[in-house]
């Protein structure tokens, strides 16, 4: 089965939202799907930052849904979009 990184931007509902407790949240609920390849803040108005990860992950039907669908359900999140999914290729020789 091919792997595939997915982009992912979380929003949090408000400035008041500690990043921190969020970055803990969400990444136990991506560790039932795949693992983080990479994190970052980004800087979004008006002080209210996003974290986008970058998730590695099984390509299977469905996709991303379950994962957005269980990180929106955490009471912190206001909205959860995938920008980008990436098939990773594996070249062995």
């Amino acid at each position: 089965m091919a792997k595939v990184v997915a982009t992912m931007k979380v929003m949090p509902t408000g400035t008041d939202v500690s990043l921190e407790e969020l970055d803990r949240n969400a990444e136990n609920v991506i560790i039932k799907y795949g693992k983080v390849y990479k994190k970052k803040i980004q800087p979004i108005a008006f002080g209210i930052n996003a974290l986008v990860y970058e998730v590695l992950m099984e390509e299977k039907a469905g996709g991303t849904e379950a994962l957005e669908t269980e990180i929106k359900d955490i009471p912190e999140v206001s909205d959860v979009q995938v920008t980008d999914v990436t098939r990773i290729v594996d070249v062995t020789f």
